[in-house]
């Protein structure tokens, strides 16, 4: 039997598509177009196909590529435009949805005149994304508190330092005209989100025209896609030197990383926070396996151990979230997939933990790309089990949410005793337990540790976004809970090893 041809696989693949089975479609697609790499049709297609998964950064590369190949063809435009505007990128979108306007007859112009004019509209209405900003005096702000904190811990010395010494105080934005302000934003993002804080309303512009100074100034890549981007690095990098190739590389992978943060949590968009985050975790693990034999100072310190690892910890928690904002079994962002990944970090950071860098590194540095990361992959188990176990029949859900508090258990172990995830995390664990029937004995151990960690916590988080989020009435329901069931045994109404009652 004679093997497919691009025009068959395209039908193929049309019919997938009918059924809005993108998957399905998209494979198909990319089949037809490794036999015909010239056919702007099969890249429309398959960008209509990313667009339908919510995958905008690979519909846009794809809706390039086809009106590269054919300058003259409206729906290639008009992929590129629709993912435009999912990415919220109003001036692109309002400039491809013209190039599709310019391709059609005059006679057929409706539906895309209307998708110009709403880009337009949106790129002269569009305002600051939202910012939600601790209602706290600023005395009480986490890093202020913190910082207060540090005397005493010098003192003390490095086995008592604690989450606090991983702050990076913030400022204004204080970066124009120096090409160092990517950096320093996405180093204090992986050292601590938690502690990044917009202190006015027109940050947003002046970060826009931070990246768009970098970017020039670095002749960086990050409007392109992570396949032409190889491309051209390598070719720059035999052509100009690291010393070119390094800075660019690295503006290109920061400014992902900071869309990809902005998006997700100012703009609530987690989906495509996940995929400018993926983007740079992609493009890392390519760059480290490349130019394995590089020294350091020569390939960046965006391709160290360390640095990467920050990555895929923003990411994970990403992913997270964009599950939340589309859970269940059918979602676009499977919990197995979340597993693999904390999984696959945390044997990571276990072989790293065997070969330590000789370097000497502040006992922050430590806590952030080593601690945190893992602490966030054994919470991510926990919270893949917890909603696998929403899905499961009741034997499966307890055996599910036993092995949810184990989890959760070692996250909270694995944090410091005086951050609020150190608590937060013993309450979940301690929910877990609860709908797993442990033993009441497990459930007051935890109950135990969790009150004595409440006033660690409260010396530098009185204040936080968990804290506004319920963290507090959570973690006193769990030990209300503790204190009425060890009451119960007490009065030799239960006993140690019952389980502990829903």
């Amino acid at each position: 039997m004679s093997e497919p041809t691009a025009a068959q696989l395209k039908d193929e693949g049309n019919d997938f598509f009918r059924k809005q089975d993108y998957v399905g479609a998209l494979a198909k697609y990319t089949k037809a177009i490794a036999l015909d790499d010239k056919n702007a049709v099969l890249y429309a297609n398959r960008a209509a196909c990313h667009h339908g998964l919510n995958r905008y950064l690979d519909a846009v590369d794809d809706a390039k590529m086809a009106t590269q190949i054919d300058p003259g063809y409206a729906k290639g435009w008009s992929r590129l435009a629709a993912s435009r505007d999912a990415l919220a990128e109003w001036e692109r979108s309002a400039e491809a949805w013209q190039k599709a306007l310019d391709a059609l007859p005059k006679t057929n112009l409706n539906q895309y005149s209307a998708g110009l004019d709403a880009a337009k509209t949106r790129g002269k209405t569009a305002e600051s994304p939202s910012v939600s900003r601790f209602k706290a005096e600023d005395a009480n702000l986490p890093w202020k508190l913190a910082t207060e904190m540090l005397p005493e811990l010098r003192k003390a010395g490095p086995e008592k330092y604690s989450s606090s010494v991983s702050f990076t105080s913030p400022g204004g934005f204080a970066y124009g005209g120096n090409t160092m302000g990517l950096t320093y934003l996405t180093n204090g993002l992986m050292r601590d989100e938690r502690a990044f804080h917009l202190n006015g309303s027109d940050w947003i512009t002046k970060y826009n025209n931070q990246v768009k100074f970098e970017a020039t100034a670095r002749q960086a890549w990050h409007s392109d896609g992570v396949e032409n981007i190889k491309e051209l690095a390598q070719k720059r990098l035999k052509e100009k030197g690291w010393s070119n190739v390094r800075p660019a590389l690295s503006v290109t992978v920061r400014a992902w990383i900071m869309r990809g943060m902005l998006d997700g949590h100012l703009r609530n968009k987690p989906d495509t926070g996940v995929q400018f985050l993926k983007r740079a975790v992609d493009l890392l693990e390519w760059g480290r396996n490349v130019w394995k034999n590089v020294h350091k100072d020569d390939r960046g310190a965006i391709f160290q151990d360390t640095f990467l690892r920050g990555v895929r910890s923003l990411h994970l928690k990403m992913f997270m979230n964009a599950y939340i904002a589309d859970p269940g079994l059918n979602s676009k962002f499977p919990l197995e997939h979340l597993k693999e990944e904390a999984e696959d970090l945390l044997k990571e950071i276990e072989i790293a933990s065997k070969n330590p860098s000789k370097e000497e590194v502040d006992p922050g540095m430590v806590s952030s790309f080593c601690i945190y990361p893992a602490a966030v992959a054994y919470t991510m188990i926990g919270f893949y089990h917890a909603q696998t176990a929403q899905h499961s029949d009741d034997v499966l859900a307890c055996i599910s949410f036993a092995n949810g508090a184990s989890a959760y258990l070692q996250a909270a172990k694995t944090y410091p005793e005086d951050d609020e995830f150190h608590a937060f995390y013993l309450s979940c664990a301690m929910d877990c337990m609860r709908n797993a029937g442990l033993p009441i004995r497990d459930f007051n151990l935890a109950a135990v540790t969790l009150r004595a960690a409440v006033p660690k916590m409260m010396k530098i988080w009185t204040v936080s976004a968990l804290q506004q989020g319920g963290r507090d009435e959570k973690i006193q329901a769990n030990l209300r809970s503790a204190d009425e069931t060890m009451k119960l045994v007490a009065e030799g109404k239960l006993t140690l090893e019952d389980p502990v009652p829903l």
